[in-house]
Formats: structure tokens, C-alpha cells, sequence
């Protein structure tokens, strides 16, 4: 597609160039005391946002790697270190096994006060992480005194799960048959009441098992091979799992071999860690034999991915014993999704022809995936979290795009990317994550990614008028909930998806439209009165990650004055290496499994902060209201609003 010349955003001037706050539901006659003025006000907060914008800049360029990347710090996980030691325990050699109880000594290390675990270290105790936790403590032998300790903190985390309700509280199906199977496989629950896990979709014919399963089919083939550790209750269960084996190992090994055959699943450890246990309790490893180019794997070849996956654990542990939340398919990490995040934020700072940026923007360009992921039945031009290899998706591609756009528009790399973007709408209008089209609620149709892929569209010069974007608006602008908000897959709380819609609103001139003034009146409710926005769970501070995403979308809709005390806040939680403390924010598994990004944080913070400082410079009026809106005036009734605050991976 060809591209209009290009414009920075920081170069061009919004619909809403003051610090007006603009009129609407939920505006007052009265003083607002949002409206206040700050402690640090005029010349004194002008001065105080540009240094904290040069320290973020300078920091982050600081840290810059010379291929143009940076590293990605991320504590380690509880989940992973336990399932690959599981993995290294019941596969694995006697030196895979003296890696196993490393692992063990670091969970014994990083226990809760509470007895339980928690997602990464430090964070609040989980069911998910103090099942695993408990598994691995449970079977993983030791020498005294280190055995005492296990028992000492099993029973702990025991009781932890008791007082918690116990699995049988947990609501989420997938989750509780995961959690009650490696509490099984320890001997430390009974695997006969968990409902079984229907290996046999792995047979439907491949473009419905796509929309059936999408991106879960790894851990769905796990939990469908180690419930068959423990038999398969009936005569019609072990017909359909006799059967579906095969087809099961098969899709693992496809999906082994179109990451790069380098042994992982997901990039992740604890993923990769379930997968090799479920191959290895399962009766998958009959044989060995070889992974043939086109990817097909004979059903007896459980044992060559079981030994892929058990060299991929071995190639990632970290020095302390731990290992990673989605390490990477190398051994030495590569992510894309954080440093996309930092390079967009560094050239809305103005840095975007700086070369530094452009080196940026040729390494993001050679991370573009050039060969299908039949898996997904996707074709070549998206990019993953992971590097050249990996799971192509829409999410970390808007990413990578944002920052493409940011340079040369012609570059082959963006312009396949728009193309592959497109391709990848859903008939319905809206965008998924993995898989068009998806059965699978966990991967879509999403309304942050599909506001998101709207606005990287509109910045790349489609029209609104475009069939395919204004398909993409209607259906977005019919999910807002009853009480303003939109929901995002992979991030918590209402923030991101409504803060993302507002922003792709006023990027088309319609701030003014129903749907924008209820999303402002829902962000605006949300801020707390520090100043900040949090993921909404009661009692949870504000974070770095929301308050950035509500700044943005508040500076490009006009309300200044909003704007500027989430910035103020922002401001005063910078440390003195001008860097923020990520929040608790991304999803991995939906109300249960939340995880931390730092470079996020970092580029969404910068952003905020450059945004609150552009804006200080300029003067004018709010653009009108919009009354002609052909798009809202189709709107449908809003949807009720979520039920909890956790609306995620």
C-alpha cells in the first residue's frame, strides 16, 4: 500500500492543543478539585517534565545494545522455574535433575510470608504459581537439611490453598484441571474429579482446530496427555485418546518446528516445562526418529521433543537457578515488544531520525517473519515478542508498526506489515491476537487491539472511509460497556482498551462523538486521588503502566488538567536513574497469572511525560463538537460492564 509522506506525531498538532477541559457528562459548574493547580506549576513543571524527559531519553539510550535493541529486564517466574524443574526431574538426566533442585532451593527462597507464591518474585501469592510451586517442592528430592525445608513449605502452601478456597474455588476450567493435575502428579490431590480434557479436538479437520484451540493447543496437548498419566475414565475416553495421541504429538512437533525447532513452546520455560512433563507421563515417548523439514512428526517421536525440550531448559537457566517468564526462543534473550515500546517513545520525544532510532527501526524491520506459520494459518509480514522466530501476532506487530511509521514510509518491512495487517481483520470487522476469525475468547476479537490497529491504520494514511477500517469502527464502537469503558485481552482493568479507543478518537477528530464523552467520563471516574490510575482491584495502588496510558489518552482528547496531575505523579515516582517501576499490568492467564514489562513501562511513561510537555507549549481552542458522526450514529446499544476488573490473557 502507499503511504502519505511523512508526519511525527510530535510534529503535528492535536484536535485539543490547551489545557482546556472540555465541557460534557460529568463535567461540574462548580471548581473541580481535579482542576486545581499542582505542586509544581507553570515554569517550575515545564522544567520539571523536560528533565524528566532527558532522563528517560538518556537512560534508555544509555542501555541501547548496538544492533539497535535493548535488553528487556524481567524478574524470574515462579511458574516457570517449577515447571521446568518437573520437567528436568521426570525427563531428564542425573545433571538435569541436580538443575531441578537449584530450581528448588531459589522457590524455597522467594516464598511468600503467606506461605504461597506468587506469579514473579515479590508478587501476591497465586494459585497458579503455589500449585506448581507445591508440585515441584513435593517431587523434586533433596538433601537435608533443604528436604525438611520442601515439607515445611508444602504444608505451608497447603494451607495457603485451603485457606484460599482450595482448586475447586478456581472458576476458570483450563486453569483448575492444570492446577488439579500437577497437584496429582505430586500425590498431592486426586486427579479422578477433574473433568476431562477433550484430547480429540486435535483431530477436527485443521482450519476448525485452529478456531477451536488457536494458541492454546500446547498447553491443551499437555493437560490432555497428563490426565492420561492417571487413565482415562471409560471405554469411549480411552478410544478417544488412543486415537487422538498421535494427532496430538504431531501438532506439538508442528508447533515445535515452525518456532524454529529450537525446542521451546511459546518462547516460555514454564509452557515449555508442561509440555515436556505432559510428553513424559503420558506415554508419548515410545521411540525416537527425527523431525522431517516439513514439519511432520511421527506419533512415536514424543521422545525427540521431549529431549528438544529438556536442551531448551537446560540453555536458559538463569545463574541463580530460576528461570524466566517467556525467555525467548535463544538462549540469549531477544524481545521485541518492550524495545518497540521504547523506540516510539523516544522518537515522540523527538528522537526518531536520530540514528540511534533508525538502527532501531532496521533491527525491528529484520525481525519481520518472511516464512508462513501454517499453525495459524498465517502468512509471512507479522512480527512476535520473540524475535525472527516464534508466534506471529497482531498485538506485538501494531507495536513494531508504530515504531516503522515512525521512518521511512516506503521501507519494504513497514509496507508489508500494513498489508499482512490487514489481512489479518476479522470478518467481523475487529482484530484478534493469534488466529482470524478465533473461537477462543482468550485470543479475541479484542477492542484494545482492534482500536490500536485502527489508529496504526489511520497514521499509515488509510481513510475512515475505507470500508475495511470504518467495518473496524463500527464493530469497535459497539463494544463499549454501560459504564463507559472498553476491555483489553492481555492487559488488566478498564485503562488500556479505553484510553486506546480515546486516543484513535481523537486521532479522527471525533472526541466529541457519545462514545468518546462516556469513555472520558469512565477514565476520568477512574483516577484516583493521587493523581494516578490503577488495574482497579480493590486496594491496588496506582501504577506507572495505567497512569501513562490514561495521560496520553486524556493530552489527545483536551483535558489538560487531568493530564497534567497524572503527570505530576508520574513525575514524582521517577527514580533518580530516570527510569519508573513497572506495574503489575500484562496477562498471561486471565485473572490469575499477571506479570510485569519493564521497557513497557518505560516507553509508556516517556510517552506520557512528552505528551504533558508538548502540550504545556501550545495554545488554542478545543476543536468543535462532531455532531455529524456517521459512525456513532450507528452505534449499538452499550454492553453491560464487565463483571471484576480483570480482563486479560
Amino acid at each position: 500500500m502507499s503511504l502519505p509522506p511523512n508526519q511525527h506525531p510530535h510534529d503535528r498538532p492535536g484536535p485539543h492543543d490547551s489545557f482546556h477541559r472540555p465541557d460534557g457528562p460529568g463535567a461540574s459548574d462548580g471548581p473541580d478539585p481535579h482542576d486545581r493547580p499542582g505542586p509544581h506549576d507553570s515554569s517550575g513543571r515545564r522544567a520539571r517534565l523536560e528533565a524528566a524527559v532527558t532522563a528517560s531519553t538518556g537512560l534508555l539510550l544509555a542501555t541501547q545494545l548496538p544492533t539497535g535493541a535493548w535488553t528487556n529486564p524481567r524478574p524470574a517466574a515462579v511458574s516457570g522455574t517449577a515447571g521446568a524443574a518437573l520437567a528436568l526431574h521426570l525427563a531428564g538426566t542425573g545433571a538435569d535433575r541436580a538443575l531441578a533442585e537449584r530450581g528448588c532451593d531459589w522457590l524455597l527462597r522467594v516464598r511468600n510470608p503467606d506461605g504461597g507464591w506468587g506469579t514473579l518474585e515479590g508478587f501476591p501469592s497465586d494459585v497458579v504459581a503455589t500449585c506448581m510451586a507445591t508440585a515441584a517442592l513435593s517431587l523434586v528430592p533433596r538433601p537435608e537439611p533443604g528436604d525438611g525445608a520442601a515439607r515445611e513449605a508444602v504444608a505451608g502452601a497447603l494451607a495457603w490453598l485451603g485457606a484460599a478456597g482450595g482448586v475447586e474455588a478456581v472458576e476458570d476450567r483450563t486453569v483448575r484441571q492444570l492446577c488439579s493435575l500437577v497437584l496429582a502428579l505430586a500425590g498431592l490431590g486426586e486427579a479422578r474429579g477433574v473433568s476431562r480434557v477433550p484430547v480429540e479436538l486435535v483431530l477436527l479437520p485443521a482450519a476448525l482446530r485452529r478456531k477451536v484451540l488457536s494458541y492454546l493447543s500446547p498447553p491443551f496437548v499437555a493437560l490432555a496427555l497428563l490426565q492420561s498419566r492417571f487413565g482415562a475414565p471409560g471405554p469411549l475416553a480411552r478410544g478417544a485418546l488412543a486415537a487422538a495421541r498421535p494427532a496430538a504429538v504431531r501438532l506439538l512437533g508442528a508447533v515445535q518446528y515452525q518456532e524454529g525447532n529450537v525446542g521451546s513452546y511459546g518462547g516460555d520455560p514454564w509452557l515449555t516445562g508442561l509440555v515436556v512433563t505432559g510428553l513424559a507421563s503420558g506415554g508419548a515417548v515410545a521411540s525416537s526418529g527425527a523431525v522431517a523439514s516439513s514439519g511432520a512428526v511421527a506419533p512415536s517421536d514424543g521422545a525427540r521433543l521431549v529431549a528438544a525440550g529438556l536442551d531448551y531448559l537446560r540453555a536458559t537457566v538463569q545463574p541463580d537457578g530460576s528461570w524466566c517468564m517467556i525467555h525467548g526462543m535463544e538462549t540469549a534473550r531477544v524481545e521485541v515488544t518492550g524495545p518497540a515500546f521504547a523506540a516510539a517513545a523516544l522518537g515522540a520525544a523527538g528522537l526518531a531520525d536520530d540514528f540511534r532510532l533508525v538502527r532501531t527501526r532496521t533491527w525491528l524491520a529484520d525481525c519481520q517473519q518472511t516464512a508462513p506459520f501454517p499453525l495459524y494459518d498465517c502468512p509471512p509480514g507479522g512480527w512476535t515478542w520473540s524475535g525472527p522466530k516464534g508466534w506471529p501476532n497482531v498485538l506485538d506487530s501494531l507495536a513494531v508498526l508504530e515504531v516503522l511509521l515512525q521512518g521511512d514510509r516506503d521501507a519494504p518491512a513497514l509496507r508489508r506489515g500494513l498489508d499482512w495487517l490487514l489481512a489479518r481483520q476479522d470478518r467481523r470487522g475487529s482484530w484478534s491476537t493469534f488466529v482470524r476469525n478465533t473461537l477462543v475468547p482468550l485470543d479475541g476479537p479484542c477492542p484494545y487491539i482492534t482500536a490500536k490497529a485502527l489508529l496504526v491504520l489511520h497514521e499509515a494514511g488509510v481513510p475512515a472511509s475505507d470500508p475495511r477500517t470504518a467495518r473496524g469502527l463500527r464493530w469497535l464502537l459497539r463494544r463499549q460497556d454501560r459504564d463507559g469503558g472498553f476491555r483489553a485481552l492481555w492487559h488488566r482493568g478498564v485503562v488500556p482498551a479505553t484510553a486506546a479507543v480515546l486516543r484513535l478518537l481523537a486521532a479522527l477528530g471525533r472526541s466529541r462523538s457519545p462514545v468518546a464523552r462516556r469513555a472520558l467520563d469512565r477514565l476520568r471516574a477512574a483516577q484516583l486521588p493521587d493523581g494516578s490510575w490503577s488495574t482497579g482491584a480493590r486496594g491496588e495502588p496506582g501504577t506507572v503502566d495505567e497512569t501513562a496510558r490514561a495521560v496520553l489518552a486524556l493530552a489527545a482528547c483536551g483535558d489538560g488538567a487531568r493530564a497534567v496531575r497524572g503527570a505530576d505523579w508520574l513525575l514524582e515516582r521517577q527514580r533518580p536513574d530516570g527510569s519508573w517501576e513497572p506495574g503489575r499490568t500484562c496477562v498471561y492467564i486471565r485473572d490469575h497469572v499477571h506479570y510485569s514489562d519493564y521497557l513497557m513501562a518505560q516507553g509508556l511513561a516517556l510517552s506520557a511525560v512528552s505528551a504533558v510537555s508538548a502540550l504545556a507549549d501550545r495554545s488554542g481552542p478545543p476543536d468543535p463538537p462532531n455532531l455529524a458522526d456517521p459512525v456513532g450514529a450507528a452505534e449499538a446499544p452499550a454492553r453491560p460492564a464487565a463483571a471484576g476488573t480483570g480482563d486479560a490473557r
